[in-house]
């Protein structure tokens, strides 16, 4: 399949239970998963094959979620035709928290790492609670999870 069998799109009401199934297969948290807030890249008969979450906080922060791509879709530019789509429609400051091993694939859209201390409140909270998740699930201690940052042009 090549990039241009790949559509993306707002996600709508009827897309959350794929969302949901697709976040799981990512073992991530499914219910904090939202149909409104994500995006999603289909293959041909429409099937949902990727999605991305753009978090609106209380705070007026916006945190790039989830990205997940089905495994069999993985390497075909499915994940960088997310992105694109979802840096292009928000053009303010956004942050996301990752692991530091993702930093210079995020740099291409503008994506810097960032001390924690100046990321709005919502994000570092979301920073800590991820990075204790990921010692409870794994069981074992990780790499702190770091926080990147990428500013309006």
């Amino acid at each position: 399949m090549s990039e241009a069998d790949i559509s993306i799109r707002r996600a709508t009401e009827l897309d959350q239970p794929a969302i949901r199934a697709l976040a799981r297969t990512g073992q991530l948290n499914r219910t904090d998963v939202k149909w409104s807030s994500c995006w999603v890249a289909t293959a041909a008969g429409q099937q949902i094959v990727g999605i991305v979450q753009m978090r609106r906080h209380s705070d007026g922060s916006h945190e790039l979620g989830p990205l997940v791509v089905r495994k069999e879709m993985r390497g075909q530019g499915v994940a960088k035709r997310l992105m694109d789509a979802l840096v292009a429609a928000e053009p303010g400051p956004v942050w996301m928290v990752t692991a530091h091993v993702f930093t210079a694939v995020c740099k291409r859209w503008g994506f810097r790492p960032i001390e924690a201390p100046s990321a709005p409140v919502e994000v570092r909270r979301n920073q800590r609670m991820s990075s204790l998740a990921r010692v409870f699930r794994m069981r074992q201690p990780t790499r702190p999870l770091i926080i990147l940052e990428r500013l309006p042009a």
